[in-house]
């Protein structure tokens, strides 16, 4: 099978193309004939070497989809031909977290795709049935690929952590990146109003087109001010923080009594600063997601395949240009989701 390989820590020259032995699946597993693999943030800081659990070399990517090819033994809930995407991380489906529904925090399973076990920038994969989800009739495999990570992170991380209710103000950062504007679509799903923050204005009318109620153009991530005018001088209810301590400052100054913040990513690794008693006298919630479950995965597919939500691929380009993918990440130039197709 044809590959991208990713080397060493570096630069995308470690994004190398390779032709590599087609894997075959053990007990327990599919081999799934990949079409599509959305292009996540993490995977850039992957390849710069921010996850030291990288296998190297090894192929990464986390957002798949495709149709089951082969299947190993015991394994007997899909069918070869079926459609179907990848969650992004393997569970064992038995210790307490997958016993109570809690699957995307299993501490047993292989882990993230794409890291210690071989992810999705190839032509063929082998996964854990139990990590297979069927797609249905009217959901394209870019569609699909980008559900369990970009949609998914976002649904789960407003759905059940941060429990937004209609008529909250929810403010997004980095809201025009592939979790970014999913979760703008989410918030407005669950009947909040979407504030959406972004460091160009370019992005003005394309935050506003799907479905962000006001935008704010904060180069400096200075945002806390317009935050709190837009919401009448209250602040809002929920922040959904996807670029972390570049933000936080701001977050902080913009949330309202009673808010909560929701830790979605930390693009910059770096430590963030709190004095209790802002917490206390506010009851203010500090809060982490990190992925989604199963069942929501099916239920957002159905979801998207209703029209109720709409995965924003945000541009396709072929395997073999993976490492423009990377570029257009790191220089910001990516509106919604770049997805490789194979």
């Amino acid at each position: 099978m044809q590959a991208i390989v990713l080397n060493g820590y570096g630069g995308i020259e470690q994004l190398v193309a390779r032709s590599l032995t087609d894997p075959v699946p053990r007990e327990g597993e599919v081999l799934v004939r990949l079409r599509a693999c959305g292009v996540c943030y993490h995977d850039v800081m992957a390849r710069q070497g921010h996850f030291p659990r990288t296998t190297l070399p090894g192929v990464i990517g986390h957002e798949m989809a495709g149709e089951v090819a082969a299947l190993g033994s015991r394994s007997a809930a899909f069918a070869v031909g079926e459609r179907v995407a990848v969650l992004m991380k393997d569970h064992c489906g038995h210790c307490a977290q997958c016993i109570r529904a809690r699957d995307h925090l299993c501490e047993k399973g292989a882990g993230l795709y794409g890291e210690e076990v071989p992810g999705g920038y190839a032509e063929l994969v082998c996964v854990a049935e139990r990590a297979l989800v069927r797609v249905p009739d009217g959901v394209s495999f870019e569609q699909a690929a980008v559900v369990p990570c970009a949609l998914g992170t976002a649904y789960h991380g407003l759905e059940r952590v941060a429990a937004v209710r209609p008529g909250e103000a929810v403010l997004v950062t980095g809201a025009s990146g592939g979790v970014g504007i999913h979760a703008v679509q989410v918030a407005r799903m669950l009947g909040a109003r979407t504030i959406a923050v972004t460091t160009s204005a370019a992005k003005r009318a394309f935050l506003l087109e799907h479905g962000a109620d006001d935008v704010i153009v904060s180069p400096e991530l200075d945002f806390a001010a317009e935050a709190r005018r837009l919401t009448g001088g209250a602040g809002v209810d929920v922040v959904f923080n996807i670029v972390g301590q570049m933000a936080w400052a701001a977050a902080l100054k913009g949330m309202a009594v009673g808010a909560r913040h929701v830790f979605v990513g930390n693009l910059n690794a770096a430590p963030v600063s709190l004095r209790p008693a802002h917490a206390i006298l506010k009851e203010m919630a500090f809060l982490g997601t990190d992925g989604v479950t199963r069942a929501e995965v099916q239920t957002l597919l159905e979801l998207v395949r209703l029209g109720r939500l709409k995965p924003v691929v945000g541009g396709s380009l072929p395997l073999a240009q993976a490492a423009q993918a990377h570029r257009a990440m790191e220089s910001r130039e990516a509106c919604g989701r770049l997805v490789l197709t194979m």
